[in-house]
């Protein structure tokens, strides 16, 4: 059987800023306005007001005016520059980031594609599906992906086979549980009987953490896979050491009865035959009503 990974996804490196500290950046960009005598400095806007900000710094960046000789222009002008064009990226991820779900609720709610031409500057149905896969590209991506509607596809196609995955293994496994969580507990009851080290014991802590604190069904579910990949590793290590898995009986029978678990066969699920699409809709009608043999 297939065991869980207990290795988490990588995170994908960071190709947006995320949440930052605007309001230690506003602040710092005012003092740097307030030292190249901002004529109009009395006017900056508050922190909290993120584009007023970038207006009024946009506005006045002209007329600073830097002691040359006592400061370095880029010590003012230059600083400045950089914090102002990382607070309109920051606006930038917020304005795909809102659109995208502007866009989402409005679908949500039955609105046709061709009603967000407009807001979208595209001319088309078709171009405003495209602006949307590209907001949400732009959402997943990896840095050497395109913001392109293909990789949002991509994404969504990653997304709904891990649900399939996910939702499989609940209905394979969910079942399972309440045996899962006797055997588990009589493994930790028997755990100085057992000859763990390595991978195996890790399983086996991992097991004790969470074994009282399953809820949602995942994590239910998941107890069988952990269950087995601890079998897996305390095996592999008996044979890797030539030695046995466990030294007193009720660590063996314990054992046992989890081995017998894991390895037992999972109940087929009944395939439902597929129906004859054949023929109209009528002629569909009138063979269910007669007991699915078609009448010509």
């Amino acid at each position: 059987m297939v065991a869980q990974s207990k290795k988490p996804r990588s995170k994908r490196p960071a190709i947006r800023l995320g949440e930052i500290n605007t309001v230690a950046l506003v602040d710092r960009l005012r003092e740097l306005y307030q030292t190249g005598g901002d004529p109009e400095f009395e006017c900056f806007p508050a922190s909290e007001e993120l584009f007023l900000v970038l207006k009024h710094a946009e506005k006045t960046v002209g007329e600073l005016k830097v002691d040359t000789v006592a400061v370095d222009p880029k010590d003012v002008l230059g600083e400045a520059a950089v914090i102002r064009a990382k607070l309109w990226q920051y606006l930038r991820e917020q304005a795909d980031a809102g659109q995208l779900k502007a866009i989402e609720a409005g679908r949500a709610v039955g609105m046709p594609w061709h009603r967000f031409n407009e807001a979208l500057c595209v001319n088309t149905k078709h171009g405003a599906q495209q602006k949307a896969q590209r907001l949400k590209a732009e959402q997943v991506r990896r840095p050497d992906e395109r913001r392109a509607p293909e990789t949002a596809r991509a994404y969504e196609l990653m997304d709904a086979a891990e649900e399939v995955e996910r939702l499989g293994r609940i209905a394979r496994n969910l079942p399972r549980f309440p045996i899962a969580h006797r055997l588990c507990h009589q493994l930790l009851q028997q755990r100085d009987g057992l000859v763990v080290q390595g991978m195996s014991e890790w399983w086996l802590d991992d097991i004790a953490e969470v074994v009282d604190n399953r809820t949602t069904d995942l994590e239910k579910a998941n107890l069988t896979n952990l269950l087995e990949s601890f079998v897996r590793e305390i095996h592999k290590l008996a044979r890797d050491q030539n030695q046995p898995a466990t030294t007193t009986d009720e660590a063996r029978h314990a054992l046992t009865a989890a081995t017998e678990f894991v390895h037992r066969p999972l109940p087929a699920i009944p395939r439902q035959r597929p129906r004859s699409q054949t023929g109209t809709p009528a002629q569909r009608s009138r063979r269910r009503t007669r007991g699915g043999r078609p009448t010509d």
